[in-house]
């Protein structure tokens, strides 16, 4: 006898089908990945079953069934309340891209046959201090266009573009990898941000030995600049008093401008826009930060490439960089 699999059923009752090796779904059915997802978010099985449309006993079964499919404990129940547990909490977050990738499709199949949309993912820094400004001032030469704008960690960045989940991505981490095509945009060097009112303010560089023992505020190690200013200050005999580790280059400033010491920034984008109570000294030896546009190596939209155009436009070079 042929041996047979139950398929994803968008309706919610299972069919049989033949079975294909590696099959992973066990007769699941979407709606009951829907209502796990709708009762994690919402947090109550009454507000899940008014968000689907459907009865709360209808959620409780979905619940139970999906449970009994997997032979997991999906959710703890307190009396009236539910809560998921570590495995409900895991396994949503393993479905959690059907349904991004649902929704991209049906924003594609919504949109107009003559409309032209750009997705774009961004790092915090570079989104807030230099892409929204492009977006604005690209839509305005462009207004049947119409912008997607992803913001996320470095490498998520690269992967949304890679895996071609974003026609454009822009980033200052030095990265290689088949599934991407680079365009490099600026090149800028390592600048102290300093406060207003500092001694060292009025330096016209900064070495490592003028920051032996000054509170310093430093990226988190995740950051391939942070583990080179490390290495630089150790080869130099420098101990610096740690006094906070940030994700951002926005965040390493603001508190700069609070008084709560010295940090070590790409420049480029930050001094974009006037960072009232910081100045900004050259940080010798110089250490480089190259900013590039990536676009899936496969496929580049022309919109895409319509966007990195107007960047190098629009973005003149100045005192802190300069075209790469």
């Amino acid at each position: 006898m042929a041996n047979t699999r139950k398929m994803i059923n968008p309706e919610g009752p299972t069919v049989g089908a033949p079975a294909e090796p590696g099959s992973a779904f066990g007769g699941i059915t979407f709606r009951e990945l829907e209502v796990l997802r709708a009762v994690i978010t919402e947090g109550k099985t009454t507000a899940a079953a008014h968000r689907l449309g459907i009865s709360q006993p209808a959620v409780s079964r979905a619940i139970a069934q999906l449970e009994a499919r997997l032979n997991r404990q999906l959710f703890l129940r307190h009396g009236n309340r539910i809560e998921p547990t570590s495995e409900g909490l895991a396994f949503n977050e393993q479905i959690e891209p059907i349904f991004t990738t649902l929704a991209s499709l049906q924003a594609t199949a919504a949109e107009s046959p003559n409309s032209r949309r750009l997705r774009i993912t961004a790092p915090p820094t570079l989104a807030h201090r230099l892409v929204t400004r492009l977006i604005a001032g690209f839509l305005k030469e462009n207004p049947d266009t119409s912008v997607h704008l992803e913001i996320g960690m470095s490498l998520t960045v690269t992967a949304a573009v890679a895996d071609e989940n974003a026609d454009l991505g822009i980033g200052d981490i030095r990265v290689q990898h088949d599934g991407l095509r680079l365009y490099p945009f600026r090149r800028a060097f390592a600048h102290a941000a300093i406060p207003v009112d500092h001694p060292l303010a009025n330096r016209q560089e900064i070495v490592p030995r003028d920051l032996e023992g000054e509170s310093f505020i430093a990226l988190t190690r995740r950051f391939h600049q942070r583990n080179v200013y490390d290495r630089i200050f150790l080869e130099n005999g420098v101990e610096r008093n740690m006094r906070a580790e940030v994700a951002t280059s926005i965040s390493v400033c603001e508190l700069v401008r609070e008084g709560m010491g010295i940090g070590l920034v790409n420049p480029f984008p930050v001094t974009l826009r006037t960072f009232e109570g910081v100045v900004f000294r050259p940080f010798r030896p110089s250490v480089e930060y190259l900013t590039y546009f990536f676009t899936p190596a496969r496929t580049v939209s022309p919109i895409a490439q319509s966007f990195i155009e107007y960047a190098r436009r629009a973005v003149p070079a100045d005192a802190y960089s300069q075209p790469a």
